[in-house]
C-alpha cells in the first residue's frame, strides 16, 4: 500500500513539473503561441538547464549556457526571454548540433528566459529561469558602432574547436554591432543568420535576432568530426562572412 501511495505521488509530482508554468510572466501564453501556434508543449526543467548569472549587473552582456542534451534526437532548440521588447534571441534548427548554446544576450529589465526544444515526437519541451538585473540593455548603442575602425573590423572572427569524448566544442565570435533598431538614430544592424557546416555536410542551420550582444559569441557542440569546420554568417545588409575552424 505504501509502495503504491509512493508511486502516486511521484507520479502527481512529475505531471506537475511537466503541467504548470515554473517562472510566471503576463507575455509568455501569447510568446509561445506565436512561436510554437497550437503544437504540443511540457514544462521540462528537468531535462532543460538554463544558466543564467545571480545577477546581470551588465544588462548589455548577459551570459547564457542551455543544455539540453539529454533529450535524445533534439530537432530545434528555440530561445526567447518574456520580457524584452525582441523576445525571440535565437532559432536553431539542429540536424548534427547537439541541443547545446552558450552566448550573451542583452534584457531590458529582469525577465524569464525560456529554451524550447523539439523533440522526435513532435513535442516541445520547455526550460525556464529567471534573470534578474536592473535592465536598459536592448536601449544602448553599440560600442563597436563607435569604434574608428569599425570598417576594417566589421566581420572580423576568431575561433576554436576542443573534443572531449567523441564530443566536438565549436567556440566562434566575430565582430558585430547587433543594433536593436530602439536607439533614436540608430537602424538596426544585426547578424539574422548563421550555417555551421562540417566539410560540405550541413551541421545547423540557425536564425539569429538582435537581442543578442554585440561582437557575438558563440558555443555549439557537435558529433560529426571533421577537418574543417565552416561558419558563414549573414546580415540583414546582405553581408556575408566566412570563417573556417580547423
Amino acid at each position: 500500500m505504501k509502495y503504491i501511495f509512493f508511486l502516486l505521488v511521484s507520479f502527481i509530482l512529475i505531471q506537475n513539473t511537466y503541467a504548470k508554468n515554473p517562472v510566471e510572466s503576463p507575455t509568455f501564453d501569447d510568446i509561445l503561441k506565436e512561436i510554437i501556434k497550437d503544437e504540443k508543449y511540457i514544462f521540462d526543467d528537468m531535462n532543460i538547464k538554463i544558466k543564467v548569472p545571480l545577477f546581470a549587473d551588465n544588462p548589455i552582456q548577459v551570459p547564457i549556457f542551455v543544455d539540453a542534451k539529454a533529450i535524445k534526437n533534439a530537432k530545434k532548440l528555440i530561445i526567447f526571454t518574456d520580457l524584452n521588447p525582441i523576445p525571440k534571441v535565437i532559432d536553431m534548427d539542429l540536424l548534427n548540433l547537439l541541443p547545446i548554446v552558450s552566448l550573451n544576450i542583452k534584457v531590458a529589465q529582469e525577465t524569464p528566459i525560456r529554451a524550447l526544444v523539439l523533440d522526435d515526437k513532435g513535442v516541445w519541451h520547455i526550460g525556464s529561469n529567471n534573470i534578474k538585473s536592473f535592465g536598459g540593455g536592448c536601449s544602448v548603442s553599440s560600442v563597436a558602432s563607435s569604434d574608428t575602425d569599425f570598417g576594417k573590423l566589421l566581420g572580423k572572427t576568431k575561433g576554436n574547436i576542443f573534443k572531449t569524448d567523441g564530443v566536438y566544442r565549436l567556440k566562434t565570435s566575430i565582430f558585430h554591432p547587433m543594433e536593436t533598431g530602439l536607439v533614436f538614430g540608430n537602424s538596426e544592424f544585426y547578424i539574422n543568420r548563421i550555417t555551421i557546416k562540417a566539410d560540405n555536410q550541413i551541421l545547423a542551420k540557425i536564425d539569429a535576432y538582435s537581442s543578442i550582444s554585440e561582437n557575438p559569441r558563440f558555443i555549439f557542440e557537435t558529433l560529426v568530426e571533421s577537418k574543417d569546420y565552416k561558419i558563414e554568417f549573414f546580415d540583414i545588409d546582405g553581408n556575408k562572412f566566412n570563417m573556417d575552424i580547423k
